[in-house]
């Protein structure tokens, strides 16, 4: 059994992943386990375990709704947290617009189910986790410090390409094996 996720890698510019430090540094009083930015990626779907025998309908998944969209752009514009504003689990980076992303997501749903794939049943939210909250000092002083250090985030993300990930988790942190990647029609490279 492999746990796979089906994500694209995003590479953060000097801008964000200086407002990411600052960050680090405006938080360091609550406890937060921060995302390493060398993984830093924009997940579609994740999957799970997975016998090897269903690897190769997954991936005749992807190269089918891959061949079938255009490579696109998203804006980074958007900041958040999944739980709620008295218990905040999840920091996060996301998109206002991402209609195109989401047709993917769309598109992709029942192939995946045909390959055995479990359904996914959940909102569909882009985004890039920064950090899994642990423990929260001042709510307060959180909140504020959240929103006047990441307000103002603003990226474009190329789409270009879809890759199937085997991730596998180590006590340091999680390491993501590229298995198989599907370029977006007119991409480039």
């Amino acid at each position: 059994m492999k746990r796979l996720f089906v994500a694209v890698k995003v590479s953060l510019d000097a801008e964000v992943l200086q407002t990411i430090e600052a960050l680090h540094h405006a938080m360091r009083h609550h406890t937060i386990t921060w995302v390493k930015q060398d993984v830093c990626h924009l997940t579609l779907r994740f999957i799970g375990a997975t016998p090897g025998s269903r690897i190769p309908q997954i991936k005749k998944a992807l190269q089918q709704v891959c061949a079938q969209n255009e490579a696109f752009t998203l804006t980074l514009n958007k900041h958040g947290a999944f739980g709620s504003h008295y218990d905040p689990r999840v920091l996060w980076l996301g998109f206002e617009e991402f209609g195109r992303y989401e047709k993917i997501v769309r598109e992709l749903e029942p192939l995946l189910q045909e390959a055995g794939v479990e359904p996914y049943y959940g909102n569909i939210v882009p985004h890039i986790t920064l950090g899994r909250v642990k423990k929260v000092v001042d709510k307060r002083r959180f909140w504020e410090q959240y929103e006047q250090t990441v307000g103002t985030v603003c990226q474009e993300i190329p789409i270009n390409e879809v890759t199937l990930y085997q991730s596998i988790l180590h006590e340091e942190g999680p390491e993501y094996i590229p298995l198989a990647t599907f370029g977006l029609r007119g991409s480039r490279g």
